[in-house]
């Protein structure tokens, strides 16, 4: 607007996309260590006040899960100081896109964080970091999340988990004996894309 002088942006959550994550987030929890964090900021915003008070109607059909309410600028401290306070952390999209990057730090690199976008009847695993194209034709860009993304897609959408265990496995393997690329290599030998790709096959 004005000349392109003014910008703005819109927010819009409905109570039942909301419910929708927010489900798939209590579901995760009670699989892994019970601990469920929904991160808004419910002291400026109102769809982070609709997140707020929908997640809290939703508590009482998970009792066995502890949940916590922080404003993002916390969790976003919070998350590099202590990692271990938290396990699975619901949020609107803008400050998910803006944690999972930072999270990305803690494990050493974004080439190691898959991810998926659910949806109602059709999701989509991939990296965090996306097509990577600096990276094209040079065979240098790590395949670790990408590998650990079809990981996260074999257990969750199609329920084999000791497949996904297996591709877990092989990449803790590589990481363990030094078999990754220059992302993560520092001073040591860094291998290709293809070379760490060959040897997760052999070795899976």
């Amino acid at each position: 607007t004005d000349g392109g002088e003014t910008a703005f942006d819109t927010c819009t959550y409905t109570r039942a996309e909301v419910i929708r994550l927010a489900k798939k987030g209590f579901e995760l929890a009670m699989t892994r260590s019970k601990k469920l964090c929904c991160v808004d900021k419910a002291n400026v915003l109102e769809t982070s006040r609709l997140w707020r008070e929908t997640v809290q109607n939703m508590e009482k059909d998970y009792p066995q899960v502890m949940v916590s309410y922080e404003f993002v600028d916390a969790v976003a401290m919070r998350l590099v100081q202590w990692p271990n306070t938290y396990d699975v952390l619901i949020t609107e999209n803008l400050f998910g896109d803006i944690l999972t990057d930072e999270a990305s730090v803690i494990a050493g690199s974004m080439g190691l964080m898959p991810s998926a976008s659910v949806g109602e009847k059709t999701s989509l695993y991939e990296p965090i970091h996306g097509s990577y194209p600096q990276a094209a034709g040079k065979d240098i860009a790590n395949p670790l999340a990408t590998v650990l993304s079809a990981a996260m897609m074999f257990e969750d959408a199609f329920n084999l988990k000791a497949e996904a265990e297996a591709i877990r496995m092989v990449v803790n393997k590589s990481l363990e004996q030094g078999i990754v690329t220059e992302d993560l290599a520092g001073k040591n030998k860094a291998y290709k894309t293809s070379e760490v790709g060959d040897w997760l096959v052999a070795n899976l």
